[in-house]
C-alpha cells in the first residue's frame, strides 16, 4: 500500500495541503488518494506492530477515512468513505492498495482500503461499527462461530479476556445458540458488564493471581469441563482451561494477551491435553474471512442482531487526534473504564 503523511498532527493548512495533480510524477501519482481520518481503532495487537515498527515510520492502526481527492486512476472517489490500515495520521495521501507488511515476526498483508457503503450505516448501526462489530472484531467473531467453533446447546464456552470487542461479540453470539458462557476479566466493574450482557459466569482474573486460585475458580464456573474454548488471553487461564477440555472439544486461539504483553512465557506442557480429548485448535486471523461475500453476510446476520437488539455493541469512544497514545494506554492500564470496542474519534 503505497501511502505517506501529509502531517504527523492536527489539520492542513491551506497554504501547505498538496494536491493530488502536484503529487509525485509516475504511474503511482495518478491512483493516489488525499485522505482525512475520520476514526481510529485501538487494539492489543497493536503492541506487536509498535515493537516492529521501524523508528521513522508511522504507527500502524485500522481506521476510517474520508476521501478528499483523488487522482483519475484512484480506486475510490472524493466523498467515499473507506476502511483500512491508515493508521495514526489525521491525514494520509495513500493508494489504498494492499501491503505487505514485512518487519514483524509474521509477515501479513494488510487488505486494501475497501469502500463502506452508507446505506449499512444509521442510527441503530452507526459508522463507527466498521471499526467494531462491522469491521475487524465481529469478523473475527461471527468468522469463528460460523467457520470454526461449532457452538450449541449444551456446550460450555469459555471466553478468556472477554470484555472486549470481539469476546463481548462471541459471548453474547454464544448464548443465542443455546450454550452456556463463562467469560474471564481484569475487573469486578467488567465481570459485572458481562453479566448484564447475558453471560452465565465470570471469573475476575488479574495477571499474577495463583494458578490455584485460577484453576478453583474456573472449575467452579465449568464443573462438567470446557467444550469450546476462545482464547484472548494465554498465559495462566490457557493452562487451566486446557486441563479441563472434555472429549471433542476445540479451541479458537486469537490472542495471547498474557504471552504478547506480559512475557508469561512459562507453563505446563498443553499437548497432553489436547491429544486425550481429541481437541482441534485452531489459529484466528480474520483478515482470511475478509471478502466481500462475508462482509455482506456479517451486515445482514450480524448487523441483523444488533438492530433488532438482540446483540449489544458497545464503544467506549475518546476525541481528537492528540487523544490517541492515551486511548491506546488505557487498554493496559484503565480496568474498568473501557467496555466494548475503544475508538477515536478525530
Amino acid at each position: 500500500m503505497a501511502t505517506r503523511s501529509v502531517t504527523a498532527l492536527g489539520g492542513i493548512s491551506a497554504s501547505h495541503r498538496p494536491r493530488i495533480e502536484a503529487a509525485e510524477s509516475g504511474k503511482e501519482s495518478i491512483g493516489e488518494m488525499l485522505l482525512k481520518t475520520r476514526y481510529v481503532s485501538v487494539d492489543p495487537y497493536l503492541q506487536g506492530i509498535a515493537l516492529d515498527t521501524p523508528l521513522g515510520r508511522h504507527m500502524g492502526a485500522d481506521s476510517i477515512m474520508e476521501v478528499l481527492e483523488a487522482g483519475p486512476r484512484a480506486a475510490h472517489l472524493p466523498g467515499d468513505l473507506v476502511q483500512g490500515f491508515g493508521g495514526w495520521r489525521s491525514h494520509l495521501v495513500s493508494t489504498g492498495t494492499e501491503s505487505l507488511w514485512q518487519t514483524g515476526t509474521f509477515p501479513m498483508v494488510f487488505p486494501a482500503f475497501r469502500r463502506l457503503d452508507p446505506r449499512w450505516y444509521d442510527d441503530a448501526l452507526p459508522l463507527a461499527t466498521a471499526l467494531s462489530a462491522m469491521g475487524g472484531p465481529g469478523m473475527t467473531a461471527w468468522g469463528t462461530l460460523s467457520k470454526f467453533l461449532t457452538v450449541g446447546a449444551g456446550d460450555t464456552l469459555v471466553i478468556s479476556g472477554a470484555s472486549g470487542a470481539v469476546g463481548t461479540l462471541v459471548g453474547q453470539l454464544a448464548r443465542l445458540a443455546g450454550a452456556r458462557v463463562v467469560g474471564t476479566t481484569s475487573s469486578p466493574q467488567k465481570a459485572e458488564y458481562l453479566l448484564r450482557l447475558g453471560f452465565d459466569t465470570v471469573v475476575v482474573y488479574r495477571q499474577g493471581d495463583s494458578a490455584e486460585s485460577v484453576r478453583d475458580a474456573l472449575a467452579r464456573a465449568a464443573p462438567d469441563g470446557v467444550d469450546r474454548y476462545f482464547d484472548n488471553l494465554g498465559g495462566a487461564v490457557t493452562d487451566v482451561v486446557f486441563s479441563l477440555l472434555n472429549v471433542g472439544s476445540q479451541v479458537a486461539v486469537c490472542w495471547q494477551w498474557a504471552t504478547q504483553v506480559g512475557q508469561d512465557v512459562v507453563g505446563p506442557r498443553l499437548l497432553p491435553y489436547i491429544m486425550f480429548t481429541r481437541t482441534t485448535v485452531r489459529g484466528i486471523f480474520s483478515l482470511e474471512w475478509f471478502t466481500d461475500e462475508n462482509w455482506q453476510a456479517l451486515h445482514t446476520e450480524l448487523g441483523g442482531r444488533v438492530r433488532r437488539g438482540e446483540v449489544v455493541c458497545d464503544h467506549t469512544l475518546h476525541h481528537g487526534f492528540d487523544n490517541i497514545p492515551a486511548a491506546y494506554g488505557s487498554l493496559y492500564h484503565d480496568r474498568g473504564a473501557n467496555l466494548g470496542k475503544v475508538l477515536v474519534e478525530l
